[in-house]
C-alpha cells in the first residue's frame, strides 16, 4: 500500500501506543499464518489502519499476549489476536498487493515488477475473496481506463476510493463505513498524485497532476482537508462496539494523516 496513513504516537497514551503496536504484530502473523510467510513483507500501515478500524466497529475481542517471531526471536513482543478482523485485513491486503503489482507491470514492465507476479498470484490465490476481488477488479479496471484516457483527478479518486469503499465494508452492513472508506481512498489517490508528480514528469509516466505547470499545493491541501474531515464525520457517526479502539483512529485521521499531507502539499496552517 501507501504508508501515509499513521499516528502521531507522541500523541497516543501508552497504552494506546502498545495497543497499537501489537495489532501491527498480530497482522504481521496473521498475513504469515493465512497467506505465506513472504507476503509479511507487504505488510503497511494502512492495513494496520483499516484492522483497526474493522475491529472498533464489530466490536470483535482482541486477547493480547507476549510471544516471539523471527524478528523478534530474543525479546517476545505484545501481539493481538483479533481472528476474524485480522484474517480478513490479511486477505484484504493481499487482493491489493496482487493488483499493485499488476499496475506497476502495466506502467513499466521492468524486470524487477514481472519477478513480483508469481507471488502477488499465490497471495491473490490464497486471500479467498472472491467477490471482493471481482468488486477491486471492476474499479481498478475503470480506473485504468481514467487514466489511458486523461481521467480528471476528482474522477479518478471517486473509482479509487470506491475501491477502499468496497475494502472497508466488506461482510458489514454499515454503509458509513463504506462512506469513510471512500473518502479515505480519495485522499491517498490525491496526496499520492501530488507527492509523485515530479517523478512522474521525468519519468513521463501518467500523472493527473501533471497538468499543471506548478503544484497547486494549496489546493491539494484544502481538497485533501475535505476528505479527512468527511471520513472523520463518517466513522464518528458509527455507533461502535469497541470503544478502546477509538482514540487511536481518531489520532490517525487528525493528527497523523494531517502531518502526512502537511509534508508534501507543504501547509503550515496546523
Amino acid at each position: 500500500m501507501f504508508g501515509y496513513i499513521t499516528p502521531m504516537t507522541e500523541e497516543l497514551k501508552v497504552r494506546e501506543n502498545e495497543l497499537y503496536k501489537s495489532i501491527y504484530c498480530g497482522l504481521c502473523s496473521a498475513m504469515g499464518e493465512h497467506i505465506c510467510t513472504s507476503n509479511r513483507l507487504t505488510l503497511s500501515y494502512d492495513i494496520v489502519f483499516l484492522a483497526l478500524v474493522r475491529a472498533c466497529v464489530t466490536g470483535e475481542n482482541i486477547s493480547v499476549k507476549k510471544k516471539r517471531c523471527m524478528v523478534h526471536p530474543i525479546i517476545p513482543k505484545n501481539r493481538a489476536n483479533i481472528p476474524e478482523t485480522l484474517k480478513y485485513c490479511a486477505s484484504a491486503s493481499a487482493l491489493l498487493t496482487y493488483y499493485k503489482v499488476l499496475d506497476d507491470i502495466n506502467d513499466k514492465p521492468t524486470l524487477k515488477a514481472r519477478l513480483k507476479q508469481p507471488s502477488a498470484r499465490r497471495f491473490r490465490k490464497k486471500a479467498g475473496l472472491p467477490s471482493l476481488d471481482r468488486v477491486i477488479a471492476t474499479h481498478l479496471a475503470e480506473l485504468s481506463s481514467l487514466e489511458k484516457s486523461g481521467g480528471s483527478l476528482d474522477r479518478n479518486a471517486d473509482c479509487f476510493g470506491r475501491v477502499l469503499g468496497e475494502v472497508f465494508s466488506y461482510g458489514l452492513d454499515c454503509p458509513e463505513l463504506r462512506d469513510m472508506g471512500v473518502h479515505i481512498g480519495r485522499w491517498i489517490y490525491i496526496i499520492d498524485a501530488a507527492e509523485d508528480l515530479e517523478k512522474d514528469r521525468k519519468s513521463g509516466e501518467y500523472n493527473p497532476l501533471s497538468c499543471y505547470d506548478v503544484l497547486p499545493k494549496e489546493a491539494i491541501a484544502v481538497a485533501c482537508t475535505l476528505e479527512l474531515e468527511a471520513a472523520y464525520n463518517a466513522f464518528n457517526s458509527i455507533e461502535v462496539k469497541n470503544t478502546e479502539l477509538k482514540p487511536i483512529i481518531n489520532n490517525i485521521l487528525t493528527l497523523g494523516m494531517p502531518r502526512a499531507q502537511n509534508k508534501i502539499t507543504g501547509d503550515k496552517n496546523d
